[in-house]
């Protein structure tokens, strides 16, 4: 498979150059062009490609060449970025987001590309592998729904069993879809209202939703409540504290992975940084296998309560290791 397509290199510097030429232009034109441009055996692959039409960028007349007028043209996709929409479009977890018909464009539209890369490439540690249903209808349903509820802000009827069993039913205000790493699953954050400008918010695993359907009630677009201010609420009462030392790039990964949660970050010196991470009491598991995924790049300072969580995970970590 070829990493670097020339449509991103000399090829696309030559056609960049032919749209912003005065046009039509001549064969001789075209030519001249590309010996400025490009090698020596450029003309000799890229010419025909667009006299004969594989490159669809305008027609020839068999006297000149006109490039479409559309000042948003197509590039081509390069065998590297179909192998990595191939790889995408096998993840389960993108039938979410698309539907039956757009599935189907897409993988003729790629054709008999191989991916770039499938799950079974990578190993996932301290993760559950019974995640969601993705490939369920109606577990794909809900998710649509969810989606055009939460962009809408229309409020839904909502049972679900709750993580003792018991079988919840209200009606909700659904604010953001989140997914977790640790148990491979999307969560709802809905709020139930209850009285005058007072919420309750609820953390709902999509895999236990029994019912949905949605409601002819919107909220207020100008009035809407915040749910960050109800998450700030079920923070912890102490950040944990990061310091961060900046070698292999720890910073900037640190960053990515924790991109979804609240944090301030300070410069200490040139190579260390300080990161307060504010978490919720039920991602408390999953924020701590991820700090320790970065080994010793991370040093974590505070609170206590986590520190002695990291303690225990590392000392039955050991014993796992010394009993295999």
């Amino acid at each position: 498979m070829n990493l670097f397509s020339e449509l991103y290199s000399c090829y696309y510097q030559i056609i960049y150059r032919m749209i912003h030429t005065a046009s039509p232009l001549t064969k001789s034109q075209m030519q001249k062009i590309i010996q400025q441009y490009g090698y020596a055996e450029t003309g000799i692959y890229l010419l025909p490609k667009l006299l004969d039409g594989s490159l669809p960028l305008g027609h020839w007349d068999r006297e000149q060449y006109t490039f479409y007028p559309d000042p948003e043209l197509q590039i081509p996709l390069s065998t590297l970025q179909k192998s990595w929409l191939r790889a995408i479009l096998s993840d389960p977890r993108i039938r979410l987001f698309l539907s039956e018909q757009e599935t189907k464009k897409l993988e003729a539209a790629l054709g008999d590309c191989s991916p770039l890369f499938s799950r079974e490439d990578f190993y996932y540690y301290d993760a559950f592998l019974d995640g969601d249903p993705y490939s369920s209808p109606a577990y794909q349903r809900n998710f649509r729904l969810l989606l055009d509820a939460i962009h809408c802000h229309q409020y839904i009827d909502l049972s679900f069993l709750s993580g003792k069993k018991n079988r919840v039913h209200y009606h909700f205000l659904p604010c953001k879809l989140e997914y977790s790493v640790k148990n491979d699953c999307f969560r709802l954050l809905a709020l139930e209202a209850r009285g005058h400008s007072h919420y309750h918010m609820y953390t709902i695993n999509l895999a236990r939703i029994e019912e949905l359907r949605l409601l002819d009630r919107f909220a207020d677009p100008e009035h809407l409540p915040e749910i960050d201010t109800y998450l700030r609420k079920s923070y912890h009462t102490e950040p944990v504290t990061l310091e961060i030392r900046n070698e292999r790039n720890a910073l900037e990964r640190t960053m990515l992975q924790f991109a979804n949660y609240q944090k301030n970050t300070t410069k200490l010196s040139d190579q260390l940084y300080q990161c307060e991470i504010f978490y919720n009491k039920s991602n408390e598991t999953e924020l701590l296998i991820e700090v320790l995924s970065f080994g010793p790049m991370i040093k974590v300072t505070g609170n206590d309560h986590f520190l002695h969580l990291l303690k225990e995970r590392l000392i039955q970590q050991k014993k796992w290791m010394e009993q295999s």
